[in-house]
């Protein structure tokens, strides 16, 4: 498909600068708490059962997310409506995988074996 240079093709919507910063603050502490929960769980001397490996694989899983929603953030193209709103929703995704592992965490700890 081939695009003639005559036609007047439609700007992608952007987004205000402003806005991706804060959005890109918001993720980075998020994200800053996600690592520092991990690295407080993990160094727990207590000892892990099945329920814990569950919970760390789905932890990564959020963590990877939300650090791939930041990596996407950083981009100069992220400014285009599309791109911020693909890089929020992985973000988003990951904010709920991660507060489901931190629960099951919870849970898990909780009950006594």
């Amino acid at each position: 498909m081939t695009t003639d240079p005559t036609i007047p093709t439609e700007a992608t919507p952007r987004i205000d600068p402003v806005f991706r910063g804060g959005s890109m603050t918001a993720v980075c502490i998020i994200l800053g708490f996600s690592l520092g929960f991990t690295a407080q769980w993990a160094t727990d001397e207590s000892p892990w059962n099945r329920w814990d490996y569950v919970a760390a694989f789905a932890l990564a899983v959020g963590i990877l997310l939300q650090i791939r929603a930041l990596a996407d953030l950083l981009g100069v193209n992220s400014l285009e409506l599309p791109v911020y709103i693909r890089a929020k929703n992985r973000f988003l995704a990951g904010l709920l995988v991660t507060a489901l592992s931190i629960t099951l965490v919870i849970i898990v700890n909780a009950v006594p074996a």
